[in-house]
């Protein structure tokens, strides 16, 4: 899994890419790769679109939102089918919230819940924040923060563990089902550039 966090002249850029690796690689053919544009205001992050691409799933799918802050509106198309929904204070997509997080944590803010913006509709996500955690990856050993988060009733859950001396930044991703770990993306390399 590769991240990339663009500085834009009003805001970000925000791109993911997956792929199967290892003996997994040998089966799954294909990549999921997301997107989002996010502009600050006030102090706290906010997408302004979203879109992904799945090559993985059969037959291939694309999704497409827009989140449109003054007219307070979700629209855009999920499986082909059109979507129109009112927008949530703070409402944050799958993966623009990653740098809400990192953001809330960089600042210290303090955060319990986020709705969450996936598959056409919306989530409320909860929260458990563990610190003092140990996260081992190929780079090294790194001291982190998890942010365990998971839709209430779900059997689905996600950790984000960020490493304060990267500025929090993530350097382990799990993915559990039914509390067994399904995937784990681990932090292999980095780059920091200096903004322009």
């Amino acid at each position: 899994m590769t991240m990339q966090l663009s500085r834009r002249r009003d805001g970000y850029l925000y791109e993911t890419l997956l792929r199967a690796a290892g003996v997994a690689g040998w089966f799954i053919r294909g990549h999921i790769s997301e997107q989002t544009t996010l502009i600050e205001i006030d102090g706290s992050i906010r997408p302004v679109d979203y879109y992904s691409e799945d090559t993985i799933a059969s037959p291939d799918r694309s999704t497409s939102y827009s989140f449109d802050q003054p007219d307070g509106r979700v629209t855009g198309l999920y499986k082909s089918r059109l979507i129109d929904a009112p927008m949530k204070p703070y409402g944050q997509n799958r993966i623009s919230m990653h740098i809400a997080i990192m953001r809330a944590l960089q600042s210290d803010t303090e955060y319990s819940d986020y709705s969450v913006f996936d598959r056409g509709r919306w989530k409320d996500y909860q929260f458990d924040i563990l610190r003092d955690q140990r996260a081992k990856t190929p780079l090294g050993n790194f001291d982190t923060v998890e942010i365990r988060y998971s839709s209430p009733g779900s059997a689905k859950s996600w950790s984000l563990h960020c490493a304060p001396s990267l500025g929090y930044l993530p350097v382990m991703l799990i993915y559990r089902e039914g509390g067994k770990i399904k995937s784990r993306a681990l932090l292999t390399d980095y780059r920091i550039d200096d903004p322009e």
